[in-house]
């Protein structure tokens, strides 16, 4: 009886297997080549990108999390007056750093840090080897501070004893970027040469990418990925277009394309032409950007296309909806557009989002009355048998404003979504700047106090009208 009742639950599973065959679709034969995709890491950190913009600015912070922040740094305050850089030795004072850092007690942390530089430099051969794991942190640690200092001769000399010293990690990135961007308009050749010293490491390694054995070099922090090099090197190249050097500019570009491996992963692939897109904007003429509204004057037509007239040089500072943060500094456009305005440049502010909805035709409601109802309602008296009506009262119900509410009478043009990706932007604000004949000269992310009297913006306008500038205006005939 088992036996029978075996062969029988047999045929019927091999029946619903074939019935289930029967009902899948036959896989192709041939299937067309799929369009690389990043991988789900690399999607994941995409998509959580402006969440992360958004949360790195405190001011967006909700007001628990800001009081908060507050306590800490005071208690972080306390507690790094409270001892001193001198009581401690190896570890404990990259520690000692850290907590400094957080309370911004920028002089200690320099204390801290060339602490742990001298005392570095002080040991045997073999005690550098392993006696100093966190060597690269108290470079970028040197760094920072000197920066918050203003102490920028200091700054480039320490990352250039770091280039020496210190594998190329996520610090030494940190670390040379700050100082270049913070030298790169007062000290341009001091940018130049610290780029220069660094090109060469980096592209060593994107070479060794196509070996993975030779970059099995030892460090506390995980070495870049060939689009973070990648995204490195092309500093050099961008940074001699600024400084009007094409031809230099051309040999390093071409330089780092030949350093790339021939074989890339769909996320190396994919980012690394993201970055290429960007820099090859540079020394070409801008992209068409339509504007849709003009917020400076919302009844005013807003000009078809931005690249008609571009005065003696246009800055613009480009930014999606979501951007808080670059929304929240609307107050200044205009100060911006103040400050550049005797020079002939311009300054706009990009909004970048949908189209917004066409207003919706309004139609007044028709409701006939009755006459019994005509009546009392030009005698002020109710019928017998009729309801009185109770007076409409309109709710008014709080809506937060869009951000272009929130930019109404400010220098900014609403302009298609998709002009974020014309320009590869994955940081905001992004600043653009343009000669007088529309060339692009600079893109770059713009620091908190870009816009502040004196700030990057107002140094990339006079750096551009220096370098590129616009013909001197013919005299007129006399009369």
């Amino acid at each position: 009886m088992r036996l029978l009742l075996g062969l029988l639950f047999a045929l019927y599973l091999h029946a619903a297997i074939a019935q289930t065959a029967l009902q899948m679709p036959a896989q192709p034969s041939t299937q067309p080549q799929a369009v690389p995709q990043l991988s789900p890491q690399a999607a994941y950190d995409e998509a959580a990108r402006p969440l992360d913009i958004t949360r790195r600015a405190v001011e967006n912070w909700s007001d628990v999390e800001q009081a908060a922040l507050a306590i800490a740094i005071a208690q972080a305050k306390d507690s790094c007056l409270a001892r001193n850089p001198y009581q401690y030795t190896g570890e404990d004072l990259i520690a000692y750093a850290r907590l400094c850092a957080f309370a911004q007690m920028w002089e200690h942390v320099q204390q801290a840090a060339t602490g742990y530089l001298i005392a570095r430099n002080a040991a045997t051969p073999e005690e550098k080897l392993t006696g100093f794991p966190n060597l690269a942190m108290a470079f970028d640690y040197e760094v920072q501070a000197s920066l918050k200092l203003n102490n920028s001769d200091n700054a480039f000399g320490t990352a250039q004893t770091m280039l020496r010293t210190v594998p190329y990690d996520d610090l030494t990135s940190e670390a040379t970027n700050a100082t270049y961007r913070y030298v790169q308009l007062i000290y341009t050749d001091e940018a130049l040469e610290l780029l220069k010293q660094r090109q060469p490491i980096l592209l060593s390694l994107l070479r060794a990418h196509a070996a993975p054995s030779a970059t099995a070099v030892a460090s506390a922090h995980p070495l870049l990925s060939v689009h973070e090099l990648y995204a490195d090197a092309i500093d050099l190249p961008a940074m001699l277009q600024f400084a009007n050097e094409p031809k230099a500019a051309a040999a390093a570009f071409a330089e780092l394309e030949g350093a790339l491996p021939a074989s890339l992963s769909p996320d190396d692939a994919i980012l690394t032409a993201q970055s290429r897109r960007q820099y090859l904007l540079l020394g070409a003429p801008m992209p068409v950007v339509a504007a849709t509204t003009s917020l400076l004057d919302t009844a005013a037509p807003a000009p078809p296309k931005l690249n008609g007239n571009f005065g003696a040089a246009t800055v613009l500072f480009l930014f999606p909806d979501w951007c808080a943060q670059c929304v929240g500094k609307g107050q200044s456009f205009s100060t911006a557009t103040a400050a550049l305005e005797p020079s002939g440049a311009r300054f706009y502010a990009l909004l970048a989002q949908d189209a917004p909805p066409a207003p919706a035709v309004k139609t007044a409601a028709k409701t006939p009355a009755k006459s019994g109802a005509a009546s009392a309602a030009r005698t002020g008296k109710a019928l017998s048998g009729t309801k009185t009506e109770t007076a409409h009262v309109d709710v008014q119900v709080g809506v937060k404003p869009t951000p272009a509410q929130l930019l109404e009478g400010t220098p900014t043009l609403i302009v298609p979504k998709e002009t974020v990706d014309t320009f590869a932007a994955t940081d905001f604000p992004l600043i653009i700047v343009v000669d007088h004949q529309g060339i692009v000269r600079d893109i770059q992310t713009a620091p908190d106090n870009a816009l502040a009297h004196g700030g990057l913006v107002e140094q990339l306008a006079a750096r551009v009208l220096e370098q590129w500038p616009p013909p001197a205006q013919q005299p007129r005939p006399k009369e």
